[in-house]
């Protein structure tokens, strides 16, 4: 083993390959000696301590080349530590700022999500959100002349039939013009029956003797004038909405304003 020499000033690892090539000696010769691997060596004299699973084996193996090559391992030791402390603090650093540059894009992600979510409830609310509308059923004087003597003579169906002259026009609105909207009519005939349906202008939208089993839909400018000789014969249905006359009809021949309010 090579006599004791002074410290040579500089990091553990050019001080070692300093002292290596100065007693002419090959990085596989310090390997085999120290029984290390080749990369090893080259790892210690570059003060590459990467390559070892920790800063320990990277100090022993230190500790025995400055031996092998009879320095004072002492200096190079605290080297070693000082190597490793700076890279300890550098990688600290990376990962502080790392970290901190990933913080604001979690943060914004999560303002983001917040920020689409808020909008869409609000559309969901604002296009969602249709004004409630309340079905208005109004029974309106009968305007057939002659109407109690139909009832004792012949049912009123088959008096129609036969072509007797029964008024059935709508009048205008003397209060005014009436407010209209769009409308949808479902009807369904369960017994043969007359009915007459007229829109919100006076237009006849249907009339006639009605067969049973007759169903129909018809978009229509509402309100409607509905008149009908037998109304339990009729299901009839306006804007989806059950046109229910239980409560209101005063007779089985009625005539009524539907519509909306």
């Amino acid at each position: 083993m090579p006599e004791i020499k002074e410290s040579i000033p500089g990091p553990p690892g050019s001080v070692l390959q300093d002292a290596r090539l100065n007693a002419g000696k090959s990085v596989v010769e310090v390997a085999e000696a120290l029984n290390l691997l080749k990369t090893y060596v080259e790892a210690l004299e570059e003060n590459d301590y990467s390559r070892f699973n920790s800063p320990l084996f990277a100090r022993g193996y230190i500790k025995s080349y400055a031996r092998y090559m009879g320095l004072d391992e002492v200096p190079l030791l605290n080297d070693c530590d000082r190597i490793c402390r700076r890279k300890d603090e550098s990688s600290n650093q990376v990962r502080q700022r790392t970290a901190g540059a990933k913080a604001p894009a979690r943060g914004g992600v999560f303002v983001a999500l917040i920020m689409a979510l808020i909008v869409w409830s609000l559309s969901v609310w604002l296009l969602g959100a249709q004004p409630e509308t309340t079905l208005s059923v109004e029974l309106l004087p009968e305007r057939h002349a002659g109407l109690p003597e139909l009832k004792k003579t012949a049912p009123l169906g088959a008096s129609l039939l036969k072509g007797e002259n029964l008024e059935t026009s709508i009048p205008v609105d003397s209060e005014g013009d009436i407010s209209t909207h769009s409308a949808t009519i479902s009807l369904h005939v369960k017994e043969s029956v007359w009915l007459e349906i007229r829109d919100a202008r006076g237009a006849v939208v249907l009339s006639g003797q009605q067969p049973k089993g007759k169903q129909l839909s018809l978009a229509v400018e509402g309100p409607i004038f509905f008149s009908v000789a037998y109304w339990p014969a009729v299901v009839l249905e306006y804007n989806g909405k059950s046109v229910q006359l239980d409560d209101i009809a005063k007779s089985k021949a009625v005539r009524l304003q539907v519509g909306e309010i």
